[in-house]
């Protein structure tokens, strides 16, 4: 495969979107601003296909919101062409969601509703091997770490205990769990205990947590 500079300027981009509305306005504000459009494609596959050989220096994906399918696309691109950067861009995304993109290989998050103005320069940054997400959501590229006791309490939700049991467990006050708790929710960007659960328990993102490795009947007490 042979790299394309473009001859304006800009940046070589493919686009890859399922929602054909979504794809022509990616494209649109991605051509308007210099970039060169190598490739406008409804899935992952057609992308490939359609840019016969060239590697474009970024790959767009975008979607309604992060999911599995869009990770998929996003890992399918950068196996195939050499880890080129990817940028997602959704309708909706929470802190948890533009986490979980970036973890699973995003280098670069814009929501639709900032593309005018965001889009075309967070290709530039990511292809220049910056991360970029939302600002209001900066808190899921610089996740602050869990504490000890937070992942105590955590391996007690996972296994099913209540805040009062998890209290009697642990020998502390029923308000403290639930302070902790809130504390390691903001933490993983989630904001009940089935979202806490369904993170800890992803096999992408839960190893990295360092919760998985504490046993309920190992915890130290006190």
């Amino acid at each position: 495969m042979v790299s394309r500079e473009p001859t304006n300027g800009g940046t070589v981009v493919a686009v890859c979107s399922e929602d054909g509305s979504l794809r022509d306005r990616v494209s649109t504000v991605l051509a308007d601003a210099g970039h060169a459009v190598l490739s406008r494609s409804a899935s992952a596959e057609q992308l490939l296909a359609s840019c016969n050989g060239t590697v474009p220096a970024c790959a767009v994906v975008a979607a309604d919101a992060p999911g599995r399918s869009t990770a998929e696309a996003i890992r399918l691109i950068r196996s195939r062409l050499g880890e080129v950067p990817a940028v997602l861009v959704c309708r909706r995304a929470g802190v948890a969601d533009v986490r979980r993109a970036l973890e699973l290989g995003a280098d670069g998050v814009v929501l639709a509703a900032d593309a005018d103005q965001a889009l075309a320069a967070v290709v530039v940054a990511v292809c220049a091997g910056q991360v970029s997400a939302p600002a209001g959501q900066r808190r899921a590229v610089r996740p602050r770490a869990l504490t000890s006791r937070e992942k105590q309490i955590l391996t007690l939700v996972v296994a099913g205990l209540t805040n009062s049991q998890i209290a009697a467990e642990l020998f502390l006050a029923e308000s403290t769990v639930k302070s902790h708790l809130s504390s390691a929710f903001g933490k993983l960007g989630v904001s009940s205990r089935s979202e806490a659960v369904a993170v800890i328990l992803d096999p992408e993102r839960g190893p990295g947590l360092g919760i998985g490795a504490l046993r309920p009947e190992l915890l130290a007490r006190g």
